[in-house]
């Protein structure tokens, strides 16, 4: 249950439904199978009807799994600086903050779990993962667009092209990181350890250049 009494009353409940109905989904998932668990027993666990459901997500699965639209906060995007080196560095960490806001607040391990028991999930997740990059692709285009050195695009491509390039470019040493031996799933990715996959890219970059 959330505790944190300085939000407003409205939203703590809001936080409260959501979070009862992501435990009863996912704790459903687990006892019975993916199949076998409906919006209506997830509701029911949960103490609130189906329609109220889809109030908080579009499909079980979300709520197995404890998924939210992703968010780009307008003062994260003003913070990049389209003329600094680390630009890729900064577009990382960036989406780093964007996809932990559709995955974030949720029991790793568990949905670690889940997915490795019903790789479906592993697909629905993913695509919360796409809205993420999607939404920085679309905030890093307009910050190009109005830069006057990437306004006039880059080899015939124009600033979306070349946002979607970078961001691409700037999930790689997410990826790595994420496939990396060492790489602990409940702890997760911070901008402290995805620092060495960064200085190896950029190291990269510059020996193929």
């Amino acid at each position: 249950m959330i505790e944190d009494v300085s939000m407003p009353l409205r939203a703590r409940k809001k936080a409260e439904t959501w979070m009862a109905l992501h435990e009863a989904a996912a704790s459903l998932a687990l006892q019975h199978g993916v199949e076998q668990t409906t919006v209506e027993a997830i509701a029911a666990s949960a103490g609130v009807s189906p329609r109220t459901f889809f109030n908080y997500f579009q499909a079980k699965e979300d709520a197995i799994l404890g998924l939210r639209e992703p968010v780009l906060e307008a003062s994260l995007l003003a913070e990049i600086s389209v003329t600094a080196d680390d630009l890729v560095g900064q577009v990382s960490r960036l989406l780093m903050t964007v996809a932990w806001t559709a995955i974030g607040g949720t029991d790793r391990a568990r949905r670690r779990q889940l997915i490795a028991r019903y790789p479906h999930l592993g697909r629905r997740h993913m695509d919360y993962m796409v809205k993420a990059e999607t939404l920085v692709c679309q905030g890093l285009a307009g910050l190009l667009a109005e830069d006057s050195d990437w306004a006039d695009g880059v080899e015939g491509f124009g600033p979306g092209e070349s946002a979607r390039m970078v961001v691409m470019i700037a999930g790689v040493p997410i990826r790595f990181k994420l496939t990396s031996a060492d790489f602990d799933p409940v702890e997760g990715i911070s901008a402290e350890t995805l620092q060495p996959s960064l200085a190896l890219l950029h190291h990269l970059l510059r020996k193929l250049s």
